[in-house]
């Protein structure tokens, strides 16, 4: 039966941008392969119970389509969600006698047409009576369209068989020999026999690659389990490359998981009777009373039946819990929190039996004896200790007062406190109300108040200072020893390294570099490692994830690493931060639409969720930064007198340089030191996980990969942003002059997409209509690495020097123009006094006489002496040159006698 309801037409709630309700919870997006358009592949997620949840339904056989209930639809627009029957999706239900609209987590179809309802959340929040209500409505709402209501909490929906899924669903992406393969494994491996996937690649090996047969077996495995014939209970056992895995036949009914309830009970009233225990006698306490440290307790000595009652209910969980059992299942057998259990656990370690007594029943003798008590305090000492508390003499306006002066933000003295004015202010309130004189309280008073009142929660976090308060640990078991195969998790984050990056010829290029990193939580191994020396952009993390995916030779060799970098692949999920780069568009179009990896968001201000790549971070700073030559160490107070240009200059600490330094410090250091939460060194942490469970594999072309660098845009061509060959000049990109033999000649006249990866401009990728081409070179840089950092760094200093030698020819050419210009005046300046002196010696006649003349005429015919310049006066400052006096003969002077040192003595 087909059914297709829609939300109500009524206006009412709107929907929800759903990564702003999840808070301080984790959210993110699942591929999935049941949207119904196998182009729109995203289901997002707010909490970790809601990605439980969606993956429960991805891989439940009657399911068929799912999407999210509560979004709106600016948000599903905008996020290309795919929304079969629309969004959002309002269930209109009554509580207290008012009319709410219910907008659930998940709706879909079921395979037999009906409508499907999935909620998910705390167990303990929905038994609360408002989300009864919601969960009455939709499953009326479920049952009227032949379908089903499902609620999914922590309590139901197994981690262990969440990770299961997650290693699985990452291993169900396509490549181009599935078909064939698959085709080869479904006629030599019978339906219902047994088979592990070392076997089927050792079998099936010799005709494909060992990882396309391994790539081929998981994934019809991931397909059987998605339709129910895959005989392997994923909530018990680990899945591995050595787990024993049985397909069913499809004409076999499939198999189900275990089936999430439509309606849960409501909370328990408080009550002060305890639960309802079987008494124990004393031998049987004796008996199974656990190896503890101190003496075993007589239960006897309690008053009541209750206390007996619920002290063996205690006992026996923390003797269950001692025995292997785990901390979850033992609390719900004993009707116990978890956490309440693990204290109890814990207290029992160290105090032994006592610690299982109920509260408030067991009391320490005290060293002081009644009857001096009795003379000290009077009757009041004869009260049973718990029973009797004195006032206090603050009036209670005070304390009220007290307390909220010094939580404020400022975070005020005991004296500020004591001496602010609204104390005064009250006093004087209360004095006039009451008619009689208040006095203000005293400073012992408030000492004693505020230093009482201080070790509270809420004071405390108050008083810390801290603009996000640190997260409470939700669970006593360890996060990281959880995960069950590596590159389940990768978390992935960015850095700035302290140091001055200078060019070849000693320029300095940028105060800082730009770091990402990808690391595998389970194992602390490095995937895939970046550098940058400006902000980190999109491009930086695509190239990030293609190195990731991709083996590591090439940069082993490259930046003589002593050791091998083994660790490659395909995580199944990236965890992140809110950065920009990696919450944009193309991120999510990349890793969840293309690869199929799922990614989830960290909290705002939550830096202990990336503990993993938080730490690694702090290593490279203490370890690898601060101690390189040209380090900037954050601020000039920690720098002191280090001049830090000056030894990266000499140091010679290019990009190069600083991305080999990287690498070999990851590579040769970082991996191989021991991890002390994990017990083995990195590398081999990775080694034996990936011998162990397989890491999935990047199956397609390696030219798809380049797709991921950056893509250039051509601003010259704002309608498509694409690159036209001309038919004389070729291909001209970023100023200099490609290349490409061959290839250029078939592509002039048509518009080519760019492709080229920042560390090196030497080499650029064509792209015509999505398919990858061929590549063009650099003319310039032929042969050589060089950055698009270095380029600008050589464009800006080629720039500078070309505005030099411009003001320098600028002025060569001024010159000459002002010399041939002062040139044609000299000439003018000749000629007219030629002529003049012309004139002159024509008048000579007119006023010598004729024998004159002729004496003027032969003086002029006489050759004339060159005239020597005159000697350069001597500077004041100096004596004059010393000239001897010539031979004084006799008259010289008295020659002294000689005398030796002997003589001198």
């Amino acid at each position: 039966m087909d059914t297709a309801p829609r939300p109500s037409g009524r206006p009412g709630t709107p929907g929800l941008d759903v990564f702003k309700i999840a808070g301080q919870s984790i959210s993110g997006f699942l591929p999935s392969f049941k949207t119904g358009n196998p182009r729109a592949v995203r289901q997002p997620f707010t909490s970790q119970l809601e990605e439980r949840l969606a993956l429960y339904l991805e891989y439940h056989p009657h399911v068929r389509t799912y999407q999210r209930g509560d979004a709106s639809t600016a948000f599903a627009e905008a996020h290309r969600l795919e929304t079969p029957l629309g969004t959002p999706y309002r269930i209109t239900y009554s509580f207290d006698g008012t009319v709410h609209d219910y907008l659930p987590d998940f709706v879909g179809t079921l395979c037999d047409g009906g409508l499907l309802i999935a909620e998910a959340g705390q167990d303990r929040e929905k038994r609360k009576d408002k989300a009864l209500a919601k969960a009455d409505a939709a499953l009326r709402l479920a049952t009227l369209h032949h379908g089903a209501y499902w609620i999914g909490t922590e309590l139901l929906l197994s981690p262990r068989r969440h990770y299961n899924l997650l290693f699985l669903h990452s291993r169900r992406q396509p490549f181009p020999t599935y078909a064939e393969i698959a085709a080869h494994l479904t006629t030599h491996w019978l339906r219902g026999e047994p088979a592990t996937v070392i076997q089927l690649v050792k079998q099936f090996g010799s005709r494909w690659s060992d990882a396309e047969v391994e790539a081929a077996v998981w994934k019809l495995v991931g397909d059987a389990a998605a339709a129910g014939y895959l005989l392997v209970d994923l909530t018990e056992v680990v899945v591995d490359r050595s787990t024993p895995l049985v397909l069913l036949a499809p004409s076999a009914a499939p198999i189900l998981p275990d089936p999430l309830p439509t309606t849960l009970s409501a909370l328990p009233e408080a009550s002060d009777e305890p639960p309802d225990t079987e008494l124990l006698s004393d031998d049987e306490l004796l008996m199974q009373a656990p190896p503890l440290p101190g003496p075993t307790f007589d239960p006897s000595v309690l008053e009541s039946d209750s206390t007996r009652a619920q002290f063996a209910r205690n006992l026996t969980a923390v003797t269950d819990v001692l025995a292997g059992m785990g901390l979850r299942t033992a609390a719900e057998r004993h009707d116990l929190a978890p956490s309440t259990l693990s204290r109890l656990v814990q207290r029992a370690k160290q105090f032994g039996q006592k610690a299982c007594l109920p509260y408030g029943t067991y009391r320490r003798d005290r060293a002081l004896r009644p009857e001096f008590r009795a003379k000290q305090f009077g009757q009041k000492a004869c009260l049973p200790y718990g029973t009797y508390r004195r006032d206090r003499a603050l009036r209670p306006e005070f304390q009220e007062l007290l307390r909220k002066l010094y939580v404020t933000p400022l975070r005020p003295t005991m004296t500020a406190v004591y001496e602010d004015v609204r104390l005064k202010q009250l006093a004087e309130a209360l004095s006039a109300q009451e008619g009689t004189l208040v006095c203000l309280p005293t400073y012992r008073q408030v000492w004693s108040y505020l230093t009482a009142i201080a070790h509270e929660a809420s004071v405390s976090a108050a008083r810390a200072g801290l603009k996000h308060p640190p997260r409470e640990r939700l669970s006593p078991a360890s996060f990281v020893l959880s995960i069950t195969a590596p590159a389940l998790i990768c978390q992935v984050d960015e850095h700035t390294v302290d140091l001055l990056v200078v060019a070849p010829d000693g320029t300095v290029m940028s105060q800082q570099a730009h770091a990402a990193v990808l690391i595998c939580v389970k194992t602390a191994a490095i995937v895939g490692a970046v550098l940058a020396l400006d902000h980190l952009k999109e491009e930086d993390y695509m190239r990030l994830i293609k190195q990731s995916l991709e083996p590591k030779e090439h940069l082993t060799t490259l930046y003589a690493c002593t050791h091998p970098w083994p660790c490659f692949g395909k995580p199944s999920v990236v965890f992140h931060d809110r950065g920009k780069i990696f919450t944009s568009e193309r991120a999510t179009q990349v890793l969840v639409d293309r690869l199929g990896i799922v990614t989830e968001q960290a909290p705002p201000y939550a830096p202990s969720a990336k503990g993993t790549v938080e730490a690694l971070f702090t290593w490279v700073t203490r370890k690898l930064t601060h101690r390189l030559p040209g380090t900037t160490k954050g601020a000039p107070e920690a720098r002191g007198l280090y001049d830090s240009a000056r030894e990266a200059a000499r140091a010679g600490i290019t990009f190069d340089v600083l991305e080999q330094l990287f690498i070999q410090a990851i590579v040769d250091g970082y991996m191989r030191e021991w991890d002390k939460l994990r017990r083995q060194t990195r590398i081999a942490l990775w080694e034996a996980g990936v011998r162990t469970h397989g890491v999935p594999r990047w199956m397609g072309s390696a030219d798809d990969l380049k797709l991921l660098l950056m893509k250039a845009v051509n601003r010259k061509n704002p309608l498509t942003g694409r690159y036209a060959l001309h038919p004389q000049r070729g291909l001209s990109f970023l100023g200099r002059r490609y290349v490409s033999p061959g290839l250029l000649d078939r592509l002039r006249g048509k518009e080519i997409d760019i492709y080229y990866d920042r560390r090196d401009l030497s080499v650029i990728y064509l792209f015509l209509e999505g398919e990858l081409v061929g590549e063009a070179y650099c003319t310039e840089w032929m042969g050589r690495r060089v950055s698009i950092w270095e380029a600008n760094a050589m464009r800006t200093a080629d720039g500078r020097a070309a505005q030099a030698a411009a003001a320098e020819s600028l002025a060569g050419r001024q010159q000459i123009q002002e010399t041939a210009s002062a040139g044609r005046q000299r000439l003018a300046r000749e000629t007219e006094r030629l002529e003049a002196k012309r004139r002159l010696d024509l008048q000579r006649p007119e006023v010598h006489p004729a024998h004159v003349q002729r004496v003027l005429e032969a003086l002029q015919a006489q050759p004339r002496p060159p005239v020597t310049p005159a000697p350069a006066p001597a500077p004041p400052h100096l004596l004059p040159r010393a000239e001897p006096d010539g031979d004084l003969g006799d008259e010289s002077g008295v020659c002294l006698p000689i005398r030796s040192r002997e003589e001198q003595a």
